[in-house]
């Protein structure tokens, strides 16, 4: 303040901190504010959403042929441990005879787990507590400290499943009732026959229910909405699609006769693109209207998909340049969460590039089903409209893979 006298640097000194005084008197005393964001409570993950959703959804665990892991995960005398469906188990290739084998993961001595620290010999996995050794059976064969040169006891013996490995992938039989497999997976089969390679695999996991995914094939009108936007980011505000689907679910005085009830079909068809619109927003440029050949391209991809039992779903997807094969197999590790995994195989002369595009936009679209998979509260009565899809028809075919000890099962492993 060069030039001031000191009396007008103290009445300078004092006119800012009267300003100061004001101004804080205001900010404290009289200003307004904004109503904030109320914090957000409702997690699908929390326990006590959890427990709610447990009162309304079916049992957890439907019985079928589950996809617990790939053939890489037991090479070379690796042992593979996986809990799913309310049990722990160890997956394990023999080196003899290259048989894979699915046991009960604790030993039946002290409770050891036979997939931490166990190794494979000869045929037999061999605990690592104590050295017993079970063959794929579960029968002990061999305790390397026991006096007795009798065999070892019965009763030394770890529950075994069925299991089967085609096109690199293990399979295992899970049935409430302990009961021998009731049906074959058949889908895979011509796969092989007709040259087709495997050219891309997704994994993902979901909180959901596994009806979740299936019961979609009875909602038409959902593909207008969730799938109404392209499944690709960045296109998806701009295009939108109309898709064409019909169902067929298993008839009893048909599909019954011929041991199909696990079995439900749909079709689906991408019957228009809409450019800056969609089916449910309105408006926009039809593709197949305005653009040449838009009709015959769309026409000529087409999607048939089976639904083998509760957790298998196989999409065979028909282009012009030739045809994709998606399998898509649902594991329930927990009553509300899915380990999710897509294997795309293609005919010899389709480039693995497109499918790497088809597999990305499959995954988005997905997505697309996720928020509301995972926040979805089962309806026993739903209250349906006209225009809805067969839901009831499909409700009948899912109950189909329970029998009497599913819902007993849950409760006693899971508190069901």
């Amino acid at each position: 303040l060069t030039g001031l006298s000191m009396d007008d640097s103290q009445r300078f000194q004092i006119s800012i901190a009267v300003a100061l005084v004001c101004f804080s008197s205001y900010f404290f005393l009289f200003r307004t504010t904004t109503v904030p964001h109320s914090p957000r409570t409702h997690y699908h993950n929390s326990s006590v959403y959890k427990a709610r959703r447990r009162k309304h959804f079916p049992p957890p665990f439907p019985n079928g042929w589950y996809h617990v892991c790939n053939s890489t995960d037991v090479k070379g005398g690796r042992v593979h441990s996986v809990s799913a469906l309310g049990l722990d188990l160890v997956v394990f290739q023999g080196k003899k005879s290259g048989m894979v084998s699915i046991l009960k993961a604790h030993c039946p001595h002290l409770g050891a787990h036979l997939g931490e620290g166990g190794e494979v010999v000869g045929d037999h996995i061999k605990c690592p507590f104590h050295g017993w050794e079970f063959d794929g059976e579960g029968q002990c064969q061999k305790i390397p400290y026991s006096s007795s040169k009798r065999p070892p006891p019965a009763k030394c013996k770890t529950n075994t499943y069925h299991s089967r490995e085609i096109l690199g992938a293990i399979w295992m039989w899970f049935d409430a009732e302990g009961r021998e497999p009731l049906w074959q997976l058949k889908e895979w089969e011509d796969v092989k026959e007709r040259g087709m390679t495997l050219r891309c695999v997704k994994q993902n996991f979901f909180d959901q229910h596994i009806a979740e995914m299936c019961e979609n094939s009875a909602d038409p009108y959902h593909f207008q909405t969730l799938h109404g936007p392209l499944p690709i980011p960045g296109l998806n505000k701009l295009v939108g699609c109309q898709h064409a689907i019909t169902q067929h679910y298993p008839d009893p005085e048909v599909e019954g006769k011929r041991n199909e009830m696990h079995l439900c079909k749909f079709t689906e068809v991408m019957h228009d693109v809409i450019l800056f619109g969609g089916p449910v927003v309105g408006g926009g440029i039809s593709v197949r209207k305005y653009v040449p050949f838009a009709a015959r391209i769309l026409d000529s991809i087409f999607t048939f998909v089976v639904f083998e039992g509760p957790g298998n779903i196989s999409f065979s997807i028909k282009t012009p340049l030739g045809e994709m094969r998606m399998f898509m197999t649902n594991l329930p590790v927990e009553p509300f969460r899915q380990h999710v995994e897509n294997h795309w195989y293609a005919s010899p002369a389709f480039p693995t590039f497109l499918v790497k595009i088809f597999a990305t936009i499959s995954a988005h679209a997905l997505e697309q089903d996720r928020q509301v998979w995972e926040n979805k509260m089962y309806r026993k009565q739903m209250n349906l409209v006209g225009g809805d899809g067969p839901f009831p028809a499909f409700r009948r075919y899912w109950q189909g893979h329970y029998s009497e000890s599913s819902d007993e099962l849950g409760k006693e492993l899971l508190e069901w």
